[in-house]
């Protein structure tokens, strides 16, 4: 008698135990047997402050280890220690949750009953599993914490090619549309055209209808449309980037094409009074004369981008170039507006010098709501600088996080042209090609460039670590 009343007492005791190892439960009502899971949150600290920011769901059924994946999709920052975190798991009832540590890890022990104050090493995954009120029922997840493996904000630059089209060539142009890249030159007797879908392998196309001994600089695309000025009086376009057509003008004459703003076309033209005037048009074929332009606002040989502030006002900047009177701008020359007539310009030179050095024939391109310039400096070495700030301030990257490549440096050059070759919109990404596409996609390309009569036909490309990361591809980016 008194050997069963103790037995009744041990059993007693260790259903205390078992029902004491409770993690949080947002129904826990006795007898319940709905052990399915609710949610996981990891407690930040001093030391992980990102951790709070870890969204778990449950994902995927896993055919290894034949449990469903509690999993947070969004990867933790790039650094963040998971190796002592404080998990709480809510279920729809749970009387105790016992966690498995996977066969290889460095601890001792294979499991642990899971208390509210333990601090868990996720480093690799887990498993756990989940009893119902019932302390019958139980449900088993693996759980897996993904923080980035690479630095977000590191940017990798590498040789796309030797040497594209033609070695001895006169002008060049890269362009992209419809998710293609489009390569011009001409040497003042013929003309040619390479395209390519990733921007590494090329198929040479015959251009028809476009003059061989075009500038190519001010080549634009608008509204699917491609156009290049020539000849003052003469613009030309093409539907598809290899037939081209002219289109004539009488009024005023072309100095350049300026750049895609508000869906109008700009270009810096000249009246028949000599003048010089800026113009826009919203098809390419009519157009407006508008007011006259600034002083030192350059008439060709400019660097020009069009791009959305971070308020999504559209904005233009241009700097460098030729003036008017054929003066080389060097040091006075970076205009911003935001003002639709484009009357109204600020002169960034007058406010702040710290892009002076760059010299004529340079590019600006805006990636990753920044814009970035190459060409060459006044003293004929490479320049590379970064604006923060629209176009107002310019620094040197930073070389931990983005540096071009020392075989493009120890090249100097200028009149190269760079484009961003950017992502299609993607709902899922389920196959190994689709994932190649994106990882080619969101990307810079330098083609080419001159300097002191030597010619440069390489390609070279970079990208930003965080636009490879596959979940942001469920989104147009």
């Amino acid at each position: 008698m008194k050997f069963t009343f103790f037995r009744l007492i041990l059993f007693s005791f260790i259903i205390g135990i078992f029902s004491s190892c409770l993690g949080s439960s947002s129904d826990s009502t006795t007898g319940s047997s709905s052990p399915y899971f609710s949610s996981l949150v990891f407690k930040s600290n001093d030391s992980i402050p990102y951790l709070s920011t870890a969204a778990f769901t449950l994902n995927e059924y896993d055919a290894a280890s034949k449990d469903s994946i509690i999993v947070n999709l969004d990867s933790l920052p790039y650094g963040t220690r998971i190796d002592s975190v404080y998990p709480t798991f809510t279920f729809k009832s749970s009387a105790a949750i016992r966690l498995y540590y996977l066969p290889g890890n460095k601890y001792k022990r294979d499991s642990v009953w899971l208390t509210g104050t333990d601090t868990i090493d996720f480093k690799q995954p887990v498993r756990v599993r989940n009893y119902a009120a019932d302390k019958k029922t139980y449900k088993e997840y693996t759980v897996k914490t993904n923080v980035h493996q690479v630095n977000p904000e590191v940017y990798k630059w590498r040789k796309a090619s030797d040497n594209l089209g033609q070695a001895d060539f006169k002008n060049q142009k890269a362009i992209t549309r419809n998710d293609t890249l489009f390569y011009y030159q001409n040497d003042g007797t013929n003309g040619f055209l390479n395209i390519s879908t990733n921007g590494y392998s090329w198929t040479p196309k015959t251009v028809n209808g476009l003059p061989v001994n075009s500038p190519l600089n001010d080549m634009t695309l608008f509204k699917g449309q491609v156009f290049v000025s020539k000849d003052g009086f003469n613009i030309y376009s093409s539907t598809n980037g290899i037939n081209w057509i002219k289109k004539s003008l009488t009024e005023f004459s072309f100095k350049s094409l300026l750049f895609v703003f508000n869906d109008l076309l700009w270009a810096v033209v000249q009246a028949n009074d000599a003048s010089y005037h800026f113009a826009n048009s919203p098809d390419g074929i009519i157009w407006t004369m508008r007011g006259t332009i600034p002083d030192n606002f350059p008439v060709s040989d400019f660097a020009s981008v069009s791009f959305k502030s971070p308020t999504g006002k559209e904005r233009v900047f241009v700097t460098n170039g030729v003036s008017a009177d054929g003066s080389i701008l060097y040091m006075h020359n970076r205009w911003s507006t935001e003002d639709e007539t484009g009357v109204n310009w600020v002169n960034f030179s007058s406010e702040n010098t710290s892009m002076d050095d760059l010299t004529i024939g340079g590019s600006v391109i805006s990636y990753d709501n920044k814009l970035f310039a190459f060409g060459l400096k006044d003293d004929n070495t490479s320049y590379f600088k970064v604006s923060r700030d629209e176009g107002l301030s310019w620094q040197v990257p930073d070389t931990a996080l983005n540096i071009l490549p020392a075989g493009y440096m120890a090249t100097p050059r200028n009149y190269q042209s760079v484009v961003v070759f950017k992502a299609k919109t993607y709902d899922k990404v389920n196959s190994a090609a689709l994932k190649d596409e994106i990882l080619q996609s969101n990307r810079i390309f330098i083609f080419g460039g001159k300097f002191n009569g030597t010619k440069y036909s390489d390609v070279w490309t970079g990208k930003l670590n965080r636009k490879n990361f596959l979940r942001q591809y469920n989104y147009a980016y």
